[in-house]
């Protein structure tokens, strides 16, 4: 091989333009895709969104972690930008981002040509309400070539505005009655000036709720009868009544919901009447509560008739609804159903029974603990323990977790005795919970209480492994806990997500070291404090606040008033 000479003033040379080379390679971005290169200058320079394509566009989120230091670009890119689905995709941000100072841009691009444009910026000053948007607001409504979807946006942001001009324009529009051809928006009329209920007299806001129950457009009718819940006024009841014979289902459930918490005693008889009538089990229910909240004694001589009913599914729903009011009251026809024919309305009556507040129950449901039936007998394992304040776990644990299982049922019965009894607090399940949710088989909802009280190592220990392997969601669990290694354990995770810049992991290594970091824990978060995701600094900031940093919460407030929201 042919060696080559260099001397050593070529060299020296070459080293003294290599500052200069090194200075033009950094202002070459060669390496960079076009988004990041975006991306980059959307702080920097408000007009870079203008002509931008969509294959040069940055993704919503990476938008979003600029926070408000994209608003101005965001702004020229929705006056500017001749892509109509680049300038939807600047209004949705600009709605996702929150920032008032884009409300007058927002205003001037209703007058889109775009309708998808149109409706993401009024979906935007629905979000950020203010007074000024009234008057184009309005005339964007009046006009006739609009389309529905963005009227019914444009509906709902004036009726978030808070200003009387927008709730005298909208009662106007309620009284206006649509023409044969026209489309009946009253609904979303009614829906938008009850947003604005707290700038109107009572007397007023009923009488528009009166209006809207007795309209033939059951939409509206529908609307009428939430607000009249809310309401809770007695002078809706009459209008409420007729409304338990309307065609449609959830008008006369709602209907009857509302008579119930109005509580007008007029409305007993009304609701005594049409308890025969009944062919639905939720309208039954419904009925019954009302009746309970009205007039206690009416509702137990009503009750009592529909747990003698004909139909096993009418029974069936009485026992429920006597034990769902939970008053001793209901002994005597709960003891009566619990020897029904039908086994299903035998299980619902044994289920009730544990409800009910009076030790009384508790002989009743004795008498079921051995029945050939096992749905049936495990509700009356389940009652006596209720009844008992969970004082009776060994029936539990005997009975069913323990006990020889039919083998169709064993696995099911089990795990909801190993649950109830993990609740109660009982050691004895342990293992069995621990490996139901390693395994998958249970949620953290159902183990979660059980595993907060159980403070042994082992239990501690597996779950520390399980959150290690990914289980994040334990993290509030053990920060309670503080489990031992906890924090070298969410350290090292810590330093894994940065070798891998792992935003997400961080993230949840960040919270965990919050609760469970040592001494140089806020050493180890220092080095992702200048991260380029808002996200991930804010996590890390909190953490770093949790483990004493003066200075964290300032940093917190700076950045959250450029963040987006989240």
């Amino acid at each position: 091989m042919k060696r080559v000479r260099i001397g050593l003033s070529a060299v020296l040379a070459a080293c003294a333009l290599w500052p200069a080379a090194r200075q033009a390679w950094a202002e070459v971005d060669v390496v960079a895709p076009p988004r990041q290169v975006v991306l980059r200058q959307i702080p920097k320079k408000p007009t870079v969104l203008i002509n931008v394509t969509n294959y040069e566009m940055p993704s919503s989120p990476d938008i979003l972690n600029l926070g408000k230091r994209a608003t101005a670009a965001l702004e020229r890119c929705l006056s500017d930008n001749t892509d109509a689905a680049l300038r939807v995709v600047c209004a949705q941000v600009l709605n996702d981002l929150g920032d008032r100072k884009a409300l007058p841009t927002l205003r001037t691009a209703l007058e889109d040509w775009e309708e998808p444009v149109r409706y993401e910026v009024a979906r935007a000053l629905e979000t950020m309400p203010d007074a000024a948007s009234y008057d184009v607001l309005a005339k964007v409504y009046r006009r006739k070539d609009e389309s529905a979807r963005v009227k019914h946006v444009v509906l709902q942001a004036l009726g978030a505005l808070g200003n009387q001009k927008a709730v005298r324009f909208l009662r106007g529009e309620l009284r206006r009655v649509p023409k044969k051809d026209d489309a009946d928006v009253r609904a979303g009329v009614f829906r938008a000036l009850f947003r604005s209920r707290a700038l109107m007299a009572r007397t007023t806001l009923v009488g528009d709720t009166v209006y809207a129950l007795k309209s033939a457009e059951p939409a509206l009718v529908y609307a009428g009868v939430e607000a009249a819940t809310e309401l809770r006024e007695r002078a809706l009841s009459q209008a409420l009544i007729p409304l338990m014979d309307h065609s449609d289902a959830e008008v006369r459930n709602k209907a009857v919901y509302a008579l119930g918490h109005i509580g007008d005693p007029a409305a007993t008889r009304a609701l005594q009447a049409h308890l025969p009538k009944v062919r639905e089990s939720r309208m039954l229910n419904n009925i019954a509560f009302a009746l309970e909240r009205l007039d206690r004694k009416a509702f137990y001589v009503a009750i009592d008739k529909l747990a003698q009913h004909k139909q096993a599914i009418i029974r069936l729903n009485a026992a429920f609804v006597v034990g769902d009011v939970r008053r001793p009251e209901g002994l005597p026809i709960l003891t009566r159903t619990a020897q029904d024919a039908s086994d299903l309305v035998r299980a619902s009556s044994v289920a009730a029974l544990g409800k009910l507040d009076t030790p009384s129950a508790v002989p009743v449901a004795e008498k079921y603990l051995n029945d050939p039936n096992w749905s049936i007998r495990q509700e009356a394992v389940y009652a006596i323990s209720a009844l008992t304040g969970g004082k009776q776990k060994d029936v539990i644990y005997d009975r069913l977790f323990a006990a020889k299982l039919p083998r169709s049922s064993a696995r099911s019965i089990r795990h909801r005795a190993a649950v109830a009894l993990g609740n109660l607090g009982e050691p004895r399940v342990r293992d069995y919970l621990l490996a139901c949710f390693e395994t998958g088989a249970c949620n953290l909802g159902e183990v979660d209480e059980f595993l907060q009280q159980d403070k042994t190592a082992p239990v501690s220990g597996r779950l520390l492994l399980a959150w290690a392997q990914g289980r994040h969601e334990l993290t509030d669990l053990l920060g309670a806990k503080k489990p031992q290694s906890a924090g070298s354990v969410a350290e090292s995770s810590f330093g894994q997500g940065r070798a891998l810049r792992s935003n997400a992991q961080i993230r949840k290594a960040a919270d965990f070291l919050g609760y469970v970091g040592g001494s140089t824990s806020r050493q180890a978060l220092a080095h992702e404090l200048n991260s380029k995701s808002t996200f991930t600094r804010l996590h890390v900031l909190i953490a770093a606040a949790r483990l004493g940093d003066g200075a964290a919460p300032a940093q917190i407030l700076k950045e959250l008033d450029t963040a987006a929201p989240a």
